[in-house]
């Protein structure tokens, strides 16, 4: 398979897997059981923050990798280093606040991040 279409399929199971990460969490809604969050509502900013990390930031990653050139090469390197240091530290949230639900879909999303930073760094080499 060519390297870029590597690349975009890592962006797009990167979507995927924070649709699973965020569906896993809905789940419990399902059988009776409140979701609902005992901290105060979230901020607009971080909802924000959210939706740039879960789908602005891969989107941009795939239309840089389809229609860019050697600058959107580096650009999107960059997205896949920042999505990779992310899903790292996000996994490593799992160490203070034990999920077993999240356990299955965080390490994947963080192995698929890491791998993708790794094609991109050999993609702008190219």
């Amino acid at each position: 398979m060519e390297r870029k279409h590597k690349i975009i399929v890592f962006w797009i199971l990167t979507i995927c897997g924070f649709l699973a990460h965020t569906i896993t969490d809905a789940m419990p809604a399902f059988w009776g059981e409140s979701i609902a969050a005992m901290q105060p509502p979230t901020s607009t900013g971080m909802i924000a923050f959210m939706m740039s990390i879960s789908y602005l930031i891969p989107v941009i990653g795939i239309l840089l990798v389809i229609y860019g050139g050697k600058t959107a090469k580096t650009i999107n390197m960059v997205l896949a280093f920042v999505m990779a240091l992310f899903t790292v530290l996000h996994l490593s949230e799992l160490i203070e606040e034990f999920n077993a639900a999240q356990l299955v879909i965080m390490p994947m999303m963080a192995v698929i991040a890491i791998i993708m930073a790794k094609e991109s760094f050999k993609l702008r080499k190219e």
